[in-house]
């Protein structure tokens, strides 16, 4: 019984042309093989799975083969078949990561010296160079400087940033890109053809986006579906297989959030735990979902969003339902709080909170054009709602004035915010040096904030009365200021709105 050979290595490009993607990087090393100019050194950098090390193969045998150097080697040689079988003795492979050490550094520069035992070239591929210790690299530096004449350094790595500026600067650097979604759809579909695999469109663009620019890990995702799947693979197997949460979740949470029904989105979120998800994935998933919301809203196209002609539907008719401001809003609170999940012990009920406060602010409208802000000072204007922004992600249940307060500017460094004194007011007066600093932050220089509190009516009923028995003309109905809610309040408030009773 023949060996398998997963997908990853059967459709592995073995010569110049067959690389994919990377147009660049092969147009120059063809033109350095057919000219003579090929270098004694070359930095190859990028992400994972895209092709570096294919790439470092695919020189070794361009300049090692029988009938060489050329870019087409014949892969029937003696050479192109160790080369491909990584059992040359003249092109050695190294990992940078287990052979990081002076002493190995030293061992390979005493190695340079002597000459190829078969081929022309002597060639070193050293992989994750960039974990190569710092006296590792300063005893590389002068081999790598004036390299004898028979050999060849091929460095790649994932984090070029790490590699010294003296390294560098001895190499030809090359940087390998990620592939689109589309180029990665179209690879897996010409695989797919080739291997007689049935896959849908979503599931394809599912497997793209999990792989991540990463045509190797695509490949290896494909391979695992054929062998879960012997029909046709569809979404939903992928989803199953590879643990990759539903769009339609962020679908409904986001429908949730429109409802305004804390308790619906309470309920949803103690689903989506109990499921087992994630929530530092759901949160960037769900950053996505209304990034794509965004986009779409932008009249963005399907084909550079990377989505399928049936998503793009979905987001369309969902767009409609928020403005662009809204959109922008509850992106920045999703995002600062994906960082805070990281850290917290308790993501749920930071889910929860950042629900409320979502539905609150939507409720609230605080998020749609509004002349609180002077219109003779649109930088203000703007810098102002990106501190209510902020104001409301620190302080979620004691925030309700500020999303309605009125801001002048009496002058280029004092600013006046009128508040309604039932909003909370007592307490943004506590913080009037952390509103002053995020002010000065968007400004980008000092100021000074002066409140005014206006006042407003409630209605202090009769305690002998009770509100079913009170007329418009009674006349123990006084003025009195509102006192500022406490932080309870506002979440009870938040989640049983008025009217509603527990029983």
């Amino acid at each position: 019984m023949p060996n398998y050979q997963v997908l990853t290595l059967k459709y592995r490009p073995q010569t110049l042309e067959q690389i994919w993607i990377q147009e660049h990087i092969k147009t120059t090393l063809t033109k350095a093989i057919e000219n003579n100019r090929v270098a004694h050194a070359y930095l190859f950098t990028g992400p994972r799975g895209v092709g570096k090390t294919t790439t470092a193969r695919i020189l070794a045998k361009s300049l090692n083969c029988a009938s060489g150097p050329t870019i087409t080697p014949c892969q029937q040689c003696s050479v192109c078949r160790e080369i491909t079988a990584s059992q040359n003795m003249d092109v050695l492979e190294i990992d940078g990561a287990s052979n990081r050490g002076i002493d190995q550094v030293r061992e390979l520069r005493e190695n340079v010296k002597f000459m190829p035992t078969s081929c022309p070239y002597k060639i070193y591929i050293i992989d994750e160079v960039h974990m190569l210790t710092q006296e590792a690299f300063n005893a590389l530096l002068k081999t790598l400087e004036e390299p004898p004449a028979h050999v060849k350094f091929i460095f790649a790595t994932t984090a070029a940033q790490k590699v010294p500026a003296t390294i560098v600067s001895r190499c030809q650097r090359f940087d390998f890109r990620k592939a689109t979604s589309d180029e990665i759809v179209e690879r897996l579909s010409w695989i797919s053809k080739q291997e007689q695999i049935t896959i849908s469109e979503d599931a394809l663009r599912a497997v793209s986006k999990r792989a991540d620019g990463s045509i190797r890990d695509a490949e290896g995702m494909l391979d695992q579906l054929r062998v879960f799947k012997s029909d046709k693979i569809e979404l939903k197997d992928v989803e199953d297989l590879l643990g990759i949460i539903s769009a339609d979740l962020f679908f409904e949470y986001t429908d949730n959030l429109l409802t305004a029904d804390p308790s619906q989105a309470v309920t949803f979120i103690d689903r989506v735990f109990s499921s087992g998800y994630d929530f530092i994935e759901f949160f960037t998933g769900l950053l996505e979902h209304f990034r794509l919301l965004m986009m779409t809203k932008l009249k963005i196209n399907k084909t550079v969003l990377g989505i399928s002609e049936q998503h793009l539907h979905r987001l369309v008719e969902q767009a409609k339902k928020f403005n662009l401001n809204e959109l922008l809003v509850i992106m920045q609170h999703i995002a600062d709080n994906e960082e805070i999940v990281k850290k917290t012990n308790e993501p749920k009920i930071l889910f929860e909170i950042l629900s409320l406060n979502l539905i609150n602010i939507l409720t609230n409208k605080s998020v749609m054009p509004t002349n609180n802000t002077s219109n003779k000072n649109p930088q203000l204007a703007l810098a102002w709602q990106n501190v209510v922004s902020e104001f409301l992600t620190k302080h979620p249940f004691s925030a309700n004035g500020l999303q309605h307060a009125v801001i002048n500017e009496s002058s280029p460094d004092n600013i006046v915010i009128t508040l309604d004194d039932a909003g909370n007011s007592e307490f943004i007066e506590s913080k009037k040096s952390e509103i002053e600093n995020m002010l000065a932050k968007q400004l980008g220089k000092p100021v000074k904030i002066n409140f005014v509190i206006t006042k407003k009516s409630r209605v202090k009923t009769n305690p002998g009365k009770t509100a079913h028995e009170k007329s418009d003309n009674d006349e123990d109905i006084e003025s009195e200021p509102a006192e500022p809610d406490t932080d309870t309040d506002q979440l009870y408030k938040t989640m049983f709105p008025k009217g509603k009773k527990i029983k």
